[in-house]
Parts: structure tokens; C-alpha cells; sequence
């Protein structure tokens, strides 16, 4: 065979990299040559951009992943697996740093196997890391000079995103074994050091028996260590980890700020800061320190990756505020937290919001905290289980996903032809358990009477209804915090545009918008024609629109941006970095509607919902609302009928909880609706059983939500 027809799609597109007509066999010593010259390739895209790195990494994926099945298990076959392994280090660096940890974990993955599937949720196979018995001495010894780095980028996704523990678990002791034997043969200490500390808090994390000899052996070492390698240890010490120190957690900061400053980097000094803000009078002294040094930390980030990849890369990084977040919830304000998430998320182009919100830290302690204007409640500290991680399970159960919470990684069999439907039979515990996590009869005992906030901020969010949940509660409905931004008026609405993607019920749908309209004097455009890209801008462009209603199909990945979106006639996914480079009026803020699936989903990060479709359009300028998981059509064309029947007195927030009223008796729905329009063909849709079966419940009423 020829190299090229080795690597056939690598070749085709770029056909100047190498001489693709050479003769190529595996059963030669070429393997570690060939692996190096993809490698330095990578290395030369990535001047040009992270994504010219990784598209060239997915041909090298594609092309290797051929040549496995090809090959099988014979003589050659290490060789392949240390190329794999080899060609791999590139993009997992680079997933790593993006905050991708989801296409990251599929990398670190593929490495190491020749069966697993890069893109399926779930995966079985044997994974084995170098060296690789059949391989050349000189591709083990490559593989082997790259093996810290994966050991450390792996210990890391393990705890950030999970679905590695038991892995990590098996191979700690002889990933622990190789970077000592690094160390003793006096490689560099900074790389070595940094991989036994991910480790150590990978293993801090989840309890397991490697943690504190560890961390022991770091605090005895700590002394002898440079300082570069000083400051990696100390940030260690600042997390649960100090118990086996002698030390607390402060202490430690307190002393890498006053020995370690100089050698500190990127986010530490930050990091190192807010553990130290303990008390009140603590934090009013570095306030102002404090919030400099998280706007300059994500100016750092804005300006080191591309636009569509800088809140990414942030979002990846929001666990260093949460020790002064959590700080805050305990002696501060919704004001000084409202500052604080500013400086992380906020931009020079608009101004902060108000603080008129409530606050809920959805895993504080073994509960959760609330703060308000001049008030704060905490619940649930007193319970002896996590409440959260109960959610997280009902959550996954009721929406057919994998939702990891405090107590590590579980097994949970998805079917992938399921994956994210709801299932309306959990319902009801889902709601026990957002009862018992958020104790919201608590809530509304120490709320002010007659008190409504602009917003609701949640950190860390989750995919759960706590917005419905919340309006059945308390009688309001608030709008939840994606934009982080003062928004302009709200338009009155005077013209309705409406995007007829084809659905089962559109048709009804659009009749009874077009209803409302007539009603309320509002002039309303339909789309006609194509439905592409090209007709979409302008739709979305259209200064005259006060209301943006899209009727269609939605995509959401759970990893990945650029596949999420408005799904286009022929299957296009229009996705939200394609949309927000069209230009949208500035004159008022406008409602977007978007009743497809899943536009209102997020990749949970552990900051605020910001990595979604909806949330990315969600500005100054625009107001958004739509359903949090996929949707049944009974319930789309429910909420879309109900929630436009109140648009033309109520302003988005009221109208959506009555919506949600609504949807909850599908009786005095189906009577509201009538009153506009007896003859309505949406009532046919929704008179079944089945239909008021499935709108009744709480995964149809809660689904949808409003963005400010």
C-alpha cells in the first residue's frame, strides 16, 4: 500500500503535506515517523487557529480508525495503537484548553483503544496505554515522553466532567509509578508535578484511597520543591485536600500569595485571592483587587481564542470564582455576587444590571443558598445526603441523559435512540426531588411580601424546571440570567414574523398566531418560499419585527456548539455563531420565541446556563424563550397558543406564567383557547387524552423558559 492510501483522506486534503505515492508499511519502522510528521503538522495548523488543528486531527481520527478495522488484531496492530495514541496528543491539548471536555474525553478514549466509538454516549472496549507490546522501540519511547501530559489532561476531564472513574481507579498506581520514575530520572518537575497533583485531586474528589498519601508526600516535599512547582502544590492545598496537610486551606493561599506571587500565573493569583476572602472585612479591603483581577483574566481569554470559542474557554474555567462565590453567600450580597459574575461574563459594549435578584447557589454545602436584597436563606445544610445528587438522578431518569452530580461517576444504561427524550412516567419524582433539594415552601416563608426580582441567577445550573417550579411557588415568574447584561426596554409588540418550519401541528400553530394578531391589531409576516440559511437572516434581520416566533426543529449536543441550532430544510443545522453574525436591531428589546426542541438547553459547566442556542442570541437587545429538552408537538402547539393568547396585554414574563397555569389544566386551556377561536384547528390537536396527558405534565409546563 502507499501512504496515501493509508491516510486516504489526510492526503486528499493536503495533498503538498508529504509524498503520498511512497510505499507504506506498518510492519516497517516508520511508525514513529510518520506519527511525527502528523504531529509537527498540528502543531503548524495551530498557528493558524485551533479549529485547523482539530479538522486536520478528525482526517488523521478518520483515516486511523480505517485502517484498525483494516488491520484487525495482527502483527501490526501496535503499531497503529501507538500512532493513535501519538497523533492524539495535539487535540487533546487543545480540547482541553478550549474547555470541549466532552470531545476531549472521546480523544483520550480513542487513544487508547481500538473500538471506541469517538462520538457514541456510551462505549465498552479494552483500553491500554504504552508502552505498547509489538510496537517499535522508538514509537513506545515517543509514546512514552507524551504519556504525563495525557496522564494529566485525563485525571483532569475525569473530575471536571466524569465517566472516568473506574478507569482512573485502575490505572492511578501505574500512572503515579511513571511520572516518580520521570521524576527520579530528573526530568523537568513542573509537567511531573502538575500530573501528580491532578491526580491527587482527582483522587480528593472522589474519596479514593490515593488521596492522602499523596497529598502527604506533597506536603513533605513541598519545601524542596521550585517555586513553579510550589504554586501547582499550594493550589492543591486550597481545596478539601488541606486536611492531611496540617494546614487550612487559607493558610496555604495566604502563603503562596506571600512567598509564590511572583512565579504565579494565568488564573492563580485570582484563585489563591478569593480563598483568603473569608470574612466580610476580608473581602471590602480586596474588592476592588479582586474584581480587576477577574476582568483581566477574562480579557486574557477574549483575546487568546476566537470569538465563538472565548466563552467556551471561560465557561471551562468558572470553578475559580466559585470559592468567592461561595464566600459571598455566606456574608456578602446579592449586589457584591452580582459584581463579582459581571466582571467574569459582563463586556465593555453594555452596562451591568441591576441587583434586583434572586440568587440561588444550587449546591451550596449539602443545599442550597438564597440571596435577595437585604436577605438570605440557606437550606438543607442539616441533611446528612446530598439532596443535590437525588436531583441529578431524578433529572436523568426524567429526561433520559446522564447528569453527574457530587457523588462521582454511576452506572446508567441510555438507549441512544432515547437519549434526552422525556420520560413523562418520572415526573413525579423529579418533582419530589426538586422539592426536597430547594425547599421552595421555605422560600416563600422568608421572602419579602410582595417582593419581585428582575432575574433569577442560579450557579451552578442545571437543566431542571426550577423556573415553572418557582412560579407555581411564589405566584411570579422572573426570567432567568443568561445575558449578564442591563437590557433595553421591552418593545410593545406591533408586528409579528412568524418562521413556519414544518412540523406536525405548524400549520394549526401559525393559524392561531395569525388569530391573535387580527385580534390585536398587530401586522403579522409569514415566511413563505425556501427555508434556508439566506431567508433566515432576513427574517432575523427585520428591524420591524417586535416578535420573532420560529416554528420547527431543534438539535442540541451536549458537547458541541456548532451542532446545536435550527434544523433547515435538507437538514442544516443554522447554529448560534451563524446567527448572532447577522445584524439584530438595537432599538428595544424584541421577544424571540423559539418553539423547537431544546433551544433553551444547556452544557452544564458548573457556572450560569450560558452555552446554549437560545442563551447565545439572548442580548440587550432580545429577549428569548424556549423549552429546555425536547419537546412533544401536543405541548409545543399548547404553549405556543397559550403564551401567545397573553402576549398582547402581559408583558413575556407574566404571559409565560400563564401559559404554564394553563398547560397545567388542560381543560381551561382548551377554554381559553376557545374564547379567541372556537373553530381553531389547534383545538382539534389538543382535545385528546393523550394530549392533555402529556401537556398536564411537568416536563411540558416546565420545559419552556424565558432568557434576559
Amino acid at each position: 500500500m502507499t501512504l496515501g492510501e493509508t491516510f486516504p483522506r489526510t492526503a486528499a486534503a493536503w495533498p503538498d503535506l508529504v509524498r503520498w505515492d511512497a510505499n507504506f508499511a506498518w510492519a516497517g519502522g516508520s511508525a514513529a515517523a510518520i506519527a511525527q510528521l502528523l504531529i509537527d503538522k498540528m502543531v503548524e495548523l495551530q498557528m493558524q487557529g485551533r479549529a485547523a488543528l482539530l479538522e486536520f486531527a478528525k482526517l488523521v481520527r478518520l483515516d486511523l480508525t480505517d485502517e484498525t478495522t483494516r488491520v484487525g488484531d495482527g502483527d501490526c496492530a501496535a503499531q497503529i495503537d501507538a500512532v493513535r495514541f501519538l497523533v492524539s496528543s495535539p487535540a487533546i491539548a487543545t480540547t482541553l484548553a478550549l474547555g470541549q471536555n466532552g470531545d476531549c474525553y472521546s480523544w483520550l478514549h480513542w487513544s487508547a483503544s481500538r473500538t471506541h466509538v469517538f462520538d457514541a454516549r456510551t462505549n465498552s472496549g479494552q483500553y491500554r496505554l504504552p508502552p505498547f507490546d509489538g510496537a517499535s522501540a522508538d514509537a513506545n519511547q515517543l509514546c512514552i515522553a507524551h504519556l504525563t501530559d495525557w496522564i494529566s489532561a485525563a485525571f483532569m476531564i475525569a473530575r471536571k466532567l466524569g465517566g472516568m472513574d473506574q478507569w482512573c481507579a485502575d490505572i492511578a498506581d501505574f500512572c503515579i509509578a511513571h511520572v516518580l520514575d520521570e521524576l527520579v530520572a530528573g526530568l523537568p518537575e513542573d509537567d511531573r508535578v502538575t500530573a501528580i497533583v491532578t491526580i491527587a485531586n482527582w483522587a480528593t474528589d472522589r474519596d479514593d484511597p490515593h488521596a492522602e498519601p499523596l497529598v502527604q508526600s506533597l506536603a513533605a516535599m513541598f519545601d524542596h520543591l521550585p517555586p513553579r512547582a510550589r504554586a501547582t502544590v499550594a493550589m492543591l492545598f486550597t481545596t478539601s485536600a488541606s486536611r492531611w496537610t496540617g494546614r487550612t486551606h487559607q493558610e496555604w493561599a495566604r502563603l503562596a500569595l506571600d512567598e509564590l506571587r511572583p512565579v504565579l500565573v494565568e488564573h492563580e493569583a485570582l484563585q489563591f485571592l478569593s480563598v483568603t476572602l473569608d470574612t466580610l472585612d476580608r473581602w471590602a479591603a480586596a474588592r476592588t483587587e479582586v474584581l480587576a483581577e477577574i476582568r483581566n483574566l477574562v480579557s486574557q481569554y477574549r483575546a487568546g481564542e476566537a470569538a465563538d470559542q472565548a466563552p467556551l474557554a471561560l465557561e471551562a474555567r468558572v470553578s475559580i470564582i466559585h470559592p468567592l462565590i461561595f464566600n459571598l453567600t455566606e456574608y456578602g450580597t446579592v449586589d457584591d455576587i452580582v459584581d463579582v459574575l459581571w466582571a467574569w461574563y459582563g463586556d465593555d459594549n453594555h452596562d451591568r444590571p441591576d441587583a434586583n435578584v434572586l440568587f440561588v447557589g444550587s449546591a451550596h454545602r449539602h443545599g442550597v443558598a438564597y440571596l435577595w436584597p437585604g436577605g438570605r436563606l440557606h437550606v438543607g445544610e442539616e441533611q446528612p445526603v446530598a439532596t443535590l445528587q437525588l436531583l441529578l438522578d431524578a433529572l436523568s431518569a426524567a429526561l433520559n441523559e446522564y447528569f453527574r452530580g457530587p457523588d462521582g461517576d454511576r452506572v446508567r444504561w441510555l438507549d441512544d435512540r432515547m437519549i434526552g427524550a422525556p420520560a413523562f412516567d418520572m415526573a413525579d419524582e423529579l418533582v419530589r426531588a426538586m422539592s426536597s433539594h430547594y425547599r421552595l415552601d421555605a422560600l416563600e416563608g422568608a421572602l419579602p411580601q410582595g417582593w419581585r426580582p428582575r432575574s433569577i441567577i442560579v450557579l451552578p445550573a442545571h437543566r431542571d424546571p426550577l423556573q415553572a417550579l418557582l412560579a407555581s411557588q411564589l405566584g411570579w415568574l422572573a426570567p432567568l440570567e443568561a445575558s449578564v447584561t442591563a437590557g433595553q426596554d421591552q418593545r410593545e409588540i406591533r408586528r409579528l414574523s412568524v418562521w413556519p418550519g414544518e412540523t406536525h401541528t405548524t400549520e394549526a400553530e401559525v393559524s392561531f398566531l395569525t388569530a391573535v394578531a387580527q385580534r390585536s391589531g398587530w401586522t403579522v409576516n409569514v415566511v413563505a418560499g425556501l427555508l434556508d440559511a439566506e431567508a433566515f437572516q432576513t427574517f432575523y434581520e427585520d428591524v420591524e419585527a417586535d416578535l420573532l416566533w420560529v416554528i420547527g426543529h431543534g438539535a442540541q449536543s451536549p458537547f458541541r456548539q456548532n451542532e446545536s441550532g435550527l434544523i433547515l430544510a435538507g437538514g442544516e443545522v443554522l447554529t448560534s455563531a451563524q446567527i448572532s453574525g447577522f445584524v439584530q436591531p438595537n432599538d428595544g428589546r424584541r421577544l424571540l420565541v423559539l418553539n423547537i426542541c431544546s433551544a433553551t438547553a444547556t452544557q452544564n459547566r458548573g457556572g450560569l446556563a450560558r452555552i446554549g442556542f437560545g442563551h447565545d442570541l439572548t442580548t440587550a437587545a432580545q429577549t428569548v424563550v424556549g423549552h429546555l429538552w425536547p419537546i412533544d408537538y401536543f405541548a409545543a402547539l399548547a404553549f405556543g397558543c397559550s403564551f401567545a393568547l397573553d402576549l398582547p396585554s402581559l408583558g413575556p414574563a407574566d404571559a409565560l406564567k400563564s401559559a404554564v397555569d394553563r398547560m397545567k389544566t388542560p381543560a381551561t386551556l382548551l377554554r381559553d383557547l376557545e374564547g379567541l377561536d372556537r373553530n381553531a384547528s389547534a383545538l382539534d390537536r389538543l382535545r385528546s387524552d393523550r394530549a392533555a396527558e402529556q401537556i398536564s405534565s411537568i416536563l411540558s409546563w416546565g420545559s419552556p423558559a424565558l432568557l434576559t
